[in-house]
């Protein structure tokens, strides 16, 4: 894109410091790095910006080979008056990147909810990856003040940053830091960017079990949801989850918690089935007769417990400050939300979820007009639940939201999908998800992919995929609809969710043009056995026939006027069913490749097949477990997703005749477990175990004498 002529240019001092992992020196995130930067891509100031100090220094450097440049921009006087009445039009341009014709390929994060991912160098608030066909990548971002921050790229290929076009004035002695990060590999190099963004906060990653909900199963009343402003007939909200969890226990379900989405407290009254802002932070008292405290105590669960924006005609704004935007209202200051974590913590629940972020963003010109005050707001809601023992879960967000949780405390999860819809359209669901999960992972959040119905046609999938994310599993189902058997391969017994290391996301192979399946991967990494890596299919294809009207439809008006087609590489047909060991997923040796479906195994070097799969939305899923030094594979509970979850297996180990195995879970319940002999080409007897009274078992796997 081009900028009209005229354009405030910056005039300030700016510091550049280039970095690079190598064998000297220290990154901000304490690994050790050395300066190393090729000349095509570095942060160049706008001409009538003085000359960067730049340090530049070749160092060896390993297998893998990063580096990075920071750009400090100074401001001593201050400015006024800056903004161009475009938010998309940079209100000051620092600088430029230029960039080699080879990184022809880009992607950014729209300004939309749950920031879905555009193939295009759009501007947003970052980060901007572009890459080549060969996947070497450069990725650029604000390190600080998010929110008024501005990335894109121009027509002739080099990048360009800044600040919005709303941005009206500046303080004297504003500094603003932006971030560029060069390596091989899309995946690979957003996870260094995010370690160096962490890294400079001294922010270490959210655990995988920080907080209930991310440790166990819970069900789920947000949009999709089977009782989403709605209840079981003749009963009313309590009536309904009361029977939700009979249900449950009657199954064998082990739900850990319940959510509670927007239809519980008072909304302004609009034509809206789901109404408007915010007006009381409180129970209905048709919802709840005796209150939200008595609701957890006959429920027997925690809670994680919904917010909206606030209407402007709200209880509060007579005891707290707020400011107001054409249709909403916005807090200044922490007070309300000292009194909503206040409240949250009696009521019995353990997660605030603050919903709609994006929308208060562009609805509310006062966020976007002063550097600092969506970090304010941000600040005000994480110090409070912080303050009450709460974790935050952030919904509707923008990536300058997500890169914001850099400074806080309390964020454990973010959805990256936008609201589920069962049985329609998953490929406006699970690519875009799978994509924006790079962000998530490289920042430290866990990705929640929203509720699912076990019961839809796709439960299996949903279910799959939830497991994979490392994040929230969060069933909906009406009652006496939830699939057990769908559900409990997931989680143990107790609903302890069984988890890989880190989110699936898709390879980086689904970054360019292609016509292949929606692949992603993820693994268990032991320090006794190596990786497993889990690697999924979905059969997504525009022009399959039985891609429906309905689909279509929906695909249509989900992303704002962004086509789904610029949300990720949307074959017509899936004709390639190929994947690369190498290539692909960067295994270098021979792996045992089990069909979870199938339940078949053989070992596979170089080059297999994922299918065909014939049906549209179906799924392959395999487990790539490594070949011991006794010719064993441990394959692990087949029966779950996550087959070799660290919080099953404790302990493994092996010698020449087996593998020993020390287990976890619920005492009385039954592991299966599976390995494979590649000396005898086969699958080894399945093996069970009963775990013990004191909650741990041990076993053994072994080779059959003959």
């Amino acid at each position: 894109m081009r900028w009209r002529g005229g354009l405030l240019r910056c005039l300030c001092s700016v510091a550049l410091l280039l970095l690079a992992c190598g064998s000297e020196g220290t990154a901000p995130d304490g690994s050790d790095a050395g300066p190393d930067a090729g000349p095509d891509t570095a942060l160049d100031a706008t001409p009538d910006v003085a000359p960067p100090d730049v340090q530049r220094e070749d160092t060896p450097a390993g297998e893998e080979k990063f580096s990075f440049e920071i750009v400090v921009f100074h401001e001593p006087e201050g400015r006024e008056g800056i903004a161009t009445g475009d938010f998309f039009t940079p209100s000051i341009v620092y600088g430029t990147v230029a960039m080699e014709s080879s990184y022809r390929h880009a992607m950014t994060f729209q300004i939309t909810p749950m920031m879905p991912p555009v193939m295009r160098g759009l501007p947003t608030h970052g980060p901007l990856i572009v890459y080549t066909d060969d996947m070497e990548t450069v990725v650029l971002s604000p390190l600080d003040h998010f929110f008024s921050a501005l990335v894109w790229r121009e027509e002739d290929g080099s990048l360009g940053y800044g600040l919005h076009g709303d941005v009206e004035e500046l303080p004297a002695g504003f500094t603003h830091r932006f971030l560029l990060v060069r390596g091989r590999g899309v995946n690979r190099t957003v996870e260094r960017w995010g370690e160096i963004m962490r890294g400079d906060r001294g922010r270490p990653r959210v655990s995988r079990y920080a907080d209930l909900g991310l440790s166990h199963m819970g069900y789920w009343t947000d949009n999709g949801a089977a009782y989403y402003y709605r209840t079981a007939p003749g009963m009313n909200e309590e009536e309904t989850l009361l029977a939700v969890r009979q249900d449950a226990i009657a199954e064998g379900i082990p739900y850990s918690y319940f959510q509670l989405n927007s239809w519980w407290y008072e909304k302004e009254e609009t034509t809206s089935p789901i109404r408007g802002g915010l007006v009381r932070w409180e129970p209905l008292a048709e919802m709840f007769p005796d209150g939200l405290e008595a609701f957890r105590e006959r429920l027997g669960l925690p809670l994680i417990l919904h917010n909206r924006w606030f209407a402007k005609d709200n209880i509060y704004r007579d005891e707290f400050e707020f400011v107001d935007g054409e249709q909403m209202a916005f807090p200044v200051g922490r007070g309300v939300f000292d009194r909503f974590m206040a409240d949250a913590a009696r009521w019995g629940a353990f997660t605030y979820e603050q919903d709609w972020l994006v929308s208060q963003y562009w609805g509310l010109r006062y966020l976007r007009e002063r550097e600092g005050r969506g970090e304010a707001y941000m600040a005000a809601m994480d110090d409070a639940a912080r303050d009450k023992g709460l974790t935050v879960q952030i919904c509707m967000a923008g990536a300058a939201h997500l890169m914001d949780t850099v400074d806080r405390t309390q964020t454990t999860t973010v959805r990256t999908s936008i609201d589920y819809a069962a049985d329609v359209s998953k490929e406006s669901f699970w690519p875009q998800f799978h994509t924006v999960n790079m962000l998530a992972w490289a920042l430290g959040i866990w990705p929640f992919k929203d509720n699912f119905q076990s019961s839809e046609r796709h439960g299996m999938q949903e279910a799959l995929i939830s497991a994979l994310s490392g994040g929230m599993v969060g069933p909906s189902d009406a009652i006496s609809a939830a699939r057990r058997d769908i559900l409990m391969r997931t989680c143990r017994e107790d609903g302890l969710l069984l988890k890989p290391d880190r989110p699936a996301t898709v390879i980086d192979a689904m970054l360019v043009p292609h016509a292949r399946p929606l692949i992603t991967m993820t693994w268990s990494d032991r320090s006794d056995i190596g990786r497993s890596v889990y690697l999924s299919a979905y059969h997504i294809a525009g022009d399959h026939p039985q891609r429906s009207a309905a689909d279509r439809v929906f695909a249509a008006f989900n992303y704002d006027t962004i086509p789904l087609d610029e949300t990720f590489h949307f074959p017509s047909a899936v004709t390639d069913w190929g994947v690369s060991l190498q290539k692909d997923l960067s295994i270098l040796e021979p792996v045992v490749r089990y069909d979870w479906r199938a339940g078949t195994a053989e070992v596979v070097q170089g080059e297999f097949s994922l299918g065909p799969m014939e049906d549209l939305y179906d799924f392959a899923y395999y487990v790539l477990a490594p070949i011991l030094p006794n010719g064993l594979a441990l394959i692990g509970e087949a029966e779950k997703f996550v087959t070799l979850s660290d919080h099953r297996f404790e302990e493994v180990a092996y010698d020449e005749g087996g593998i020993r195995l020390k287990l976890a879970g619920v005492p009385g319940e039954e592991v299966a477990l599976l390995a494979f002999d590649t000396h005898a080409g086969r699958l080894l007897p399945e093996v069970a175990v009963v775990i013990g009274a004191d909650g741990v078992a041990e076993a053994r796997i072994d080779r059959p004498t003959e």
